[in-house]
């Protein structure tokens, strides 16, 4: 499907759940900015909103924020932020690099739409307005299906229907999902793309699978060439597929314990009697950290 398509679809998808839901009308205000949107909308304190819990996307590029600084700065803000009354204030539902962006020009106000929706249509309007600008990595857009079928019980042919997708493209991203935690971090941080982690879910050991992703990384492999090594393989099945791990069961079980508190591959070697190494791979710098904080805690802060 072409993109031009996809970004009809999605916004059909978009303004069916916002048209659904009743706008909550601005107070009548005598002088109203050029540059501000069209009403109607609010100008509401942004102490006053408090971010959207269901966002899906984890990570803003401060280049981007910066950018969209300058325009606002320059042009003022062309589309309100939407949000829904919470309590004594509201929670976004979308715009939140608007939101991001007018906090940090110092604005104490911002044109917002008022909608009163409900839990499961703020996270898809969320979901679908990260997708319409491609703002959401693989990953980032797989949980939010998820969030969608397990929280508010959506089929996945619904959740294609609201995000105005194919019900096969939505069943293929919500695959890597099975990835091995380390590999879905690669995922994350763009090191690989839905094509690789698709054709790396082809493997049938989790040792090959994560060597295969680094080779990826490292060696820059496309897709064609994961999807022939995941072949061969499956028809050289590893020692550890055949049973031929020799090491003692403690060891194995120590090394389990060790990917599941890190989060990523470790590898337990025994090279003599009560001799060995461990081997803990990094993918980014800020994966080092992350693994470092983990193993050294508060003592990472001490002399």
């Amino acid at each position: 499907m072409s993109t031009d398509k996809q970004q009809r679809r999605l916004g059909r998808g978009l303004e069916a759940l916002i048209s659904s839901a009743p706008t909550i009308p601005a107070p009548r205000t005598a002088d109203v900015s050029i540059s501000a949107p069209a009403a109607p909308y609010r100008e509401i304190p942004l102490a006053s909103i408090r971010p959207n819990r269901y966002q899906p996307r984890r990570d803003f590029a401060p280049e981007e924020l910066a950018e969209l600084q300058a325009s606002m700065k320059a042009s003022g803000l062309l589309q309100p932020v939407t949000v829904r009354p919470v309590g004594d204030g509201f929670e976004l539902i979308a715009g939140e690099r608007r939101l991001r962006a007018a906090a940090g020009l110092g604005w104490e106000k911002i044109p917002a739409v008022v909608k009163a929706i409900d839990d499961r249509t703020a996270l898809t309007l969320a979901l679908v307005e990260n997708l319409q600008r491609a703002d959401l990595n693989p990953l980032e857009e797989a949980e939010g299906y998820q969030r969608l079928m397990e929280e508010f019980g959506l089929t996945q042919q619904l959740v294609a229907d609201v995000v105005g997708k194919d019900r096969s493209t939505v069943a293929n991203v919500l695959r890597i999902l099975a990835l091995p935690a380390s590999v879905k971090r690669m995922v994350a941080e763009s090191q690989l793309t839905l094509g690789h982690a698709r054709a790396l879910l082809a493997f049938t050991d989790e040792r090959a699978l994560v060597d295969a992703a680094r080779a990826v990384v490292a060696q820059g492999l496309t897709v064609r060439e994961v999807e022939r090594m995941a072949r061969e393989g499956s028809r050289k099945p590893s020692a550890r597929q055949s049973g031929g791990d020799s090491r003692p069961a403690e060891a194995r079980r120590i090394e389990e314990q060790l990917r599941r508190h890190l989060q990523t591959d470790v590898q337990l070697s025994l090279t003599a009697k009560e001799k060995g190494e461990i081997r803990i791979p990094f993918y980014s710098a800020d994966d080092l950290e992350r693994v470092l904080d983990l193993i050294l805690g508060a003592r990472r802060d001490s002399p």
